[in-house]
């Protein structure tokens, strides 16, 4: 990703006012593109810059926030096409209107107005997990994290903002009321949209003074392709497998993607000015982009779903050594858990492992 612009700096530089950003991010219309995980502050890419000031000259034409939004999403030449022909008819109406006007003025009556043709128009769950969850508010004054253990779903949530807490539980209680009522791929994708909706609808409601927004990542077993994961944001899964301990997801910030670059190593990521930075998360926009994938089970396996306080104080070395250990799933999170509380963890810290 390019370099980030608050909303007053890519105000300034595109010419659309804070106001417009906020209203037109509302309609799905650029949408930030990170956002701070401690105070929820949105950020936009230098990269947007070019949408936004295509958007200026499309709203300088006329053109409805939510036509743009639409055009966004399916790019056509043949919309631009439509549009330019549509305010050439739009123009020629409002110029025979002012003649008629004129002429009414001069005979005393109105003549009819000159027509204008309108343009617009499951089947049994696979597998089971034995699961042992453990979360302490670490280096944080309150614990914003929350965890979901249900049938057949499992699931973290990072919140973000002074509103974080409210935030990842609404996603989470969402995300499992909504899957319970359809459990396949699909009904599992919807439910995140429904998440991520509630969070959103939530964070309108309150304004700006009470920002919030969640990460996510959850493994569930669907009625129809077995076990999947989906996640957004920087919350973990990894899969711990005959000793060998592998990150399953990609982290969805600013650092990460500098890394899977080659623009930044793992070693200065731990110390760059804005490691902070989530570039996608749930509730920061009226829709998020999901993650999802199968992911391959054998019994003796373990998942763990995490939130960042605990890998950020944990090596993954640390990590796969407390995993080889024979303790069961509840007393592993415990483990890990305070030991990542001990070495200082600077954030909430959340495991829940699951052990197949």
């Amino acid at each position: 990703m390019d370099g980030l612009l608050s909303i007053g700096d890519f105000s300034a530089r595109c010419g659309l006012s804070a106001k417009m950003l906020r209203s037109y991010a509302a309609a799905g219309l650029l949408v930030p593109a990170a956002v701070d995980r401690v105070s929820g502050y949105r950020y936009y890419s230098t990269s947007q810059l070019h949408q936004a000031r295509v958007v200026a000259l499309l709203r300088r034409a006329g053109i409805a926030v939510s036509d743009i939004a639409e055009f966004y999403d399916h790019p056509d030449p043949v919309q631009l096409d439509h549009w330019e022909r549509e305010v050439a008819r739009d123009s020629m109406t409002r110029r025979q209107a002012l003649v008629q006007a004129r002429a009414a003025l001069a005979l005393g009556e109105v003549p009819p107005p000159a027509s204008a043709e309108s343009s617009r128009k499951g089947s049994e769950m696979r597998t089971n997990f034995l699961a042992g969850v453990a979360t302490q508010k670490g280096g944080r004054d309150t614990n914003q994290d929350a965890v979901l253990v249900g049938d057949g779903l499992f699931a973290v949530a990072d919140g973000l903002g002074r509103r974080g807490d409210v935030a990842s539980r609404l996603a989470l209680d969402t995300l499992g009321v909504a899957f319970a009522a359809d459990r396949s791929i699909s009904g599992l994708l919807n439910a995140c949209r429904e998440a991520n909706q509630a969070v959103w609808q939530q964070a309108s409601a309150e304004g700006e003074d009470a920002p919030m927004g969640t990460t996510l990542a959850a493994v569930a077993i669907t009625s129809d392709v077995g076990v999947v994961v989906v996640h957004v944001g920087d919350s973990r899964l990894y899969r711990f497998q005959q000793g060998r301990l592998d990150q399953l997801t990609l982290d969805h910030t600013f650092v990460g993607d500098l890394i899977r670059s080659g623009k930044l190593s793992e070693e200065d990521a731990q110390t760059h000015p804005h490691r902070q930075i989530l570039t996608r998360a749930l509730g920061v926009g009226p829709v998020a982009d999901i993650d999802f994938a199968g992911v391959s089970c054998e019994p003796g396996d373990r998942l763990v779903l995490c939130t960042d306080g605990l890998f950020r104080a944990l090596p993954a070395d640390d990590l796969e050594a407390g995993l080889a250990t024979e303790n069961g799933p509840q007393q592993s999170a415990d483990q890990l858990v305070a030991t990542a509380v001990a070495r200082g963890a600077e954030d909430n810290v959340t495991a829940m492992i699951l052990a197949a």
